[in-house]
């Protein structure tokens, strides 16, 4: 149940900020119960559910057969100067978001059309014919096509893609204020309908195409929706605060409490803050630092104890066991264990596609990644504390926030991968890791960014590969256990 109501305050907290913000005005339609479930990748009982809630809470009104509609009226409507002010405080957040989708949307896209087949391409370009931006008043949704590349990143059966385009999609959507003409609008008629060549690039199986078009297609709405921002301030002029909303919660709907601190019990023994044969705090501090019940931190020294990296014995407490770690049998079996560890799949398979995009957007601070990530090796331990350093220093200088928000969820959810670390990769496995850590180091030392490119890409693909290889050969042993 705690999936479903994390999924469910999520939406909901999502779209009545949109109707709170100005975003969706009294008297707008919100998406048919369809695409909202395709957006928020949500059942239809829950969009139900959160359209219920909505319309309870005042914020909308239902009729059977028909699209919700907005009833919300906000102080911003009976003020056009209050209206301007609020749009042009979110003008770099809209800007940034649309940054990292011209960044990171064309590689992800080409990365989802490598699983689709030829008949399936002409499908989807098929679709866009004859369709461009649509534009309806308060219609927050950038297009069909929307929808269209939501249905061509599920192709990949990782849902991680489609929900971080859903959410950088609905930052990036500017409140357009009554008395100036729509950007959406303007792109829509001056470009005409660029759907189809930007689409056909899937065709070429050409990632320097696809790349250029797709990425085109997000710059030129940028440059409308900036010049839509200069005519705003020239009428409204604004120097106030600048508010940044934009927001993912990749472990939504994905992990339970007791999983989360597992994980990051686990990272802190990677990085030496717990070491081997170490006692750990009591459950009682465990549950103050953690901000967690006393149960929920029983259950978390129950997983822990069942990967084998923790021993606990009753009256004495627990202690870190790194030195002999054997997964225990059971961990496969266990559901949440094993879907973590299917999240951790999907977050190095979306790294490993995006991280080209993310290194380059820090070439001009590689000294700043360097510096703190030679600060970050002064004050940990561990084996595997070089890839850590490299991991955290680079996205503390992604100068794009709303990709440095990506980033930092996707790095929470591929905590497990220091569980490897401790189930011992093979030699030759674990000192290609090693060697990856040291070469990305070596290169931010020499200012080298294809070099600290290439080493990060590296260690992750290898880490996702050893990953891989150890499961399926504890899944074979286990099956071959069953059998005798």
């Amino acid at each position: 149940m705690q999936e479903r109501n994390t999924l469910f305050e999520y939406m909901y907290r999502d779209i009545a900020r949109k109707i709170e913000d100005g975003t969706l005005r009294d008297g707008d339609t919100l998406p048919s119960m369809k695409d909202l479930s395709t957006r928020y990748h949500v059942g239809l009982r829950t969009v139900r559910d959160v359209l219920s809630a909505l319309r309870t809470d005042g914020y909308i009104a239902t009729e059977e057969r028909k699209r919700a509609t907005v009833t919300h009226r906000t102080e911003a409507e009976e003020d056009v100067e209050a209206t301007a002010r609020r749009v042009l405080a979110g003008k770099q957040d809209v800007l940034e978001s649309l940054k990292a989708l011209e960044l990171i949307m064309p590689p992800l896209f080409y990365c989802a059309a490598q699983h689709c087949s030829e008949s399936e391409i002409g499908e989807l370009c098929r679709a866009v014919k004859g369709k461009e931006f649509e534009v309806c008043k308060g219609d927050w949704r950038l297009s069909r096509s929307s929808l269209v590349l939501h249905g061509l990143l599920n192709k990949t059966g990782n849902p991680l893609l489609s929900e971080c385009y859903a959410s950088l999609e609905r930052i990036s959507i500017v409140s357009v204020h009554p008395s100036f003409e729509s950007p959406y609008e303007k792109a829509s008629i001056d470009s005409g309908n660029t759907l189809p060549w930007i689409f056909e690039s899937l065709k070429s199986k050409d990632f320097d195409e696809v790349q250029y078009r797709f990425g085109s297609m997000y710059s030129g709405t940028a440059a409308y929706i900036e010049s839509y921002f200069e005519e705003l301030a020239a009428a409204y002029p604004y120097d106030g605060p600048r508010e940044f909303a934009y927001e993912w919660d990749a472990k939504a709907g994905k992990s339970y409490v007791y999983a989360q601190v597992a994980r990051d019990m686990v990272s802190r023994m990677a990085v030496g803050e717990y070491v081997d044969g170490e006692a750990l705090p009591s459950i009682a501090a465990l549950s103050e630092e953690y901000g967690a019940s006393p149960s929920t931190i029983q259950k978390t020294l129950g997983m822990l104890n069942t990967m084998g990296v923790v021993e606990t014995v009753n009256g004495r407490g627990s202690r870190v066991r790194l030195s002999n770690v054997r997964l225990d049998p059971r961990s496969v079996a266990d559901k949440v264990f094993m879907r973590d560890v299917d999240v951790f799949v999907n977050a190095a398979k979306m790294v490993c596609v995006i991280l080209p995009a993310v290194v380059n957007s820090v070439s001009d601070d590689l000294g700043g990644v360097e510096r703190d990530a030679l600060a970050y090796l002064s004050q940990k331990t561990g084996e595997w504390v070089v890839p850590s350093a490299l991991t955290e220093s680079l996205i503390a200088h992604i100068p794009i926030r709303p990709l440095r928000v990506v980033m930092t969820e996707l790095n929470d959810l591929l905590i497990w991968g220091h569980f490897l670390m401790f189930m011992g990769p093979s030699e030759a496995r674990r000192s290609e890791l090693l060697s990856y850590g040291y070469d990305g180091i070596d290169a931010l030392r020499e200012r080298d960014l294809q070099g600290f490119s290439d080493a990060m890409a590296g260690y992750y693909r290898c880490m996702f590969a050893a990953v891989q290889q150890f499961f399926a050969a504890t899944r074979r042993a286990n099956e071959a256990l069953a059998d005798q």
